[in-house]
Formats: C-alpha cells, structure tokens, sequence
C-alpha cells in the first residue's frame, strides 16, 4: 500500500474535523456549553482527546468553529440572492429558504438559542455572530429602503426580531407551532 499523498491526508483531516464540529454540535445543542466536556466530544466523534486538541485548540475555539460552521450555511443561502432582495417575491423567496434552512439544521438553531442564555460565552457569541448579523440586517434594511420606508434600519430590526421569535417557537414548539400559517402572516405584514 502506498503512501496517503498531501491531497488525501487533506481530504481525510478536513472530513474528521467535521465530524467533530458536528459531534460537539450535537453535544453543545443537548448538554449545554457548559455542560459539555472535551472528552465527551471526543467520544461521540471517535477520536482521542488528545487528538481532539490537534484540531482545536480549546472549548471555546471549537465553539466558535461551530457556530461559524452553522451561520456559513446560512450565508449561502443569501449568496444565491447575490446577498440582495429586490422585489417582493424575492422577499418571500427568502423569508420561506431562510424557515427551510431553520428545519433541515434545527440542532444548530436549538444551540443558537441555548447559546444566548449563557453568559460564560456570550462574548464568543457576540464575536461570531454579530458581523453575520449585521450582514443579514444590511440585506433588509435596503429591501425596505428601496420600498421607500421612512426608517429602513428599525423595520430591518423589526423583522429579524420577529424572525427570531417565530424561529424560537418553532424550536421550542416543532411540528405543533403552525409555521406555515405563521410565515404567511409575516410575509404579509412586512411584503
């Protein structure tokens, strides 16, 4: 058998470095940050702990890999809009693609809404997720600004608050929350 060349050796760390970002995404959605070890990461990913820390220096840095693992997602979802919204069925088309996206990666979005209850990592979180926040934020504010309204910013804001609330219904309610009923009614009010 010959030697792994630089390319696989590439392919083969990259895979097991997304098993365990996926793994402590798991862990961190159902045990808490806090509440989750290294070791227990380690486990569910099958490495050794030892090796664990070859990918990731620390917690928190593994943390933050995750968190930028799961928002990346959600960028590429706004990327095949060129990161623009310019009509209202572009607006609908986003609203309906960002609630799929908040289905198919909901363990992520469970952990989103754990993770802004805990103060020990609020400021990794604030790190992370604020330049994405701001990013999606700047999307809306020109939608509403090119509809012409009078405070474009607070109309954004307005709109990703209410996103976060009908997101943290779902999570915490799943198929009983009327999402569909629900996103109607929201495109309708903010179209």
């Amino acid at each position: 058998m010959s030697p792994r060349t630089e390319k696989q050796n590439k392919e083969i760390r990259k895979k097991k470095e997304l098993l365990i970002i996926e793994s402590a995404l798991i862990m961190f959605s159902e045990d808490g940050f806090t509440g989750t070890s290294m070791q227990s990461i380690a486990k569910e990913a099958k490495v050794s702990k030892g090796n664990l820390y070859n990918y990731f220096q620390s917690k928190n840095d593994l943390l933050e890999n995750v968190l930028l693992y799961g928002l990346n997602q959600f960028s590429e979802l706004f990327a095949q809009h060129n990161y623009e919204i310019r009509s209202e069925k572009d607006f609908e088309q986003a609203i309906k693609a960002n609630f799929e996206m908040l289905k198919s990666n909901e363990v992520f979005w469970k952990l989103y809404y754990n993770l802004i209850a805990q103060p020990k990592v609020q400021d990794l979180f604030s790190k992370v997720f604020l330049p994405f926040f701001d990013q999606y934020m700047k999307i809306f504010e020109a939608y509403f600004k090119n509809k012409g309204d009078k405070n474009p910013s607070a109309t954004a804001l307005l709109l990703g608050s209410t996103i976060d609330g009908v997101s943290l219904g779902y999570i915490m309610m799943g198929k009983a929350y009327p999402l569909n009923e629900v996103l109607e009614k929201l495109i309708e009010k903010f179209k």
